[in-house]
C-alpha cells in the first residue's frame, strides 16, 4: 500500500515515528486544555491511517511506535 502512494517502507516508518512524537507532545496539553483536542485528534487519525498503509510491523518496531 505504502508504493501506491509513493513512499518506501523507510520512509512510512519514519513518517510513523514522526506522528507518534507529535501524539506524544500532544498528550500533557490535552489533560489540561481541551483547545488542542482538535489537532490531537487530527494527529491520532493521521497515525492510525499510516498504521493501515503500513501492514503487518515487525514485533520489534510495533513495541516500539505505541
Amino acid at each position: 500500500m505504502a508504493q501506491t502512494f509513493g513512499f518506501s517502507t523507510d520512509e512510512l516508518k519514519l513518517l510513523l515515528v514522526a506522528v507518534r512524537q507529535m501524539r506524544r507532545t500532544f498528550a500533557p496539553a490535552r489533560q489540561n486544555d481541551p483547545a488542542p483536542e482538535a489537532y490531537a485528534a487530527l494527529y491520532d487519525n493521521l497515525f492510525e491511517k499510516l498504521r493501515d498503509m503500513a501492514g503487518q510491523l515487525p514485533r520489534e518496531v510495533e513495541d516500539v511506535i505505541e
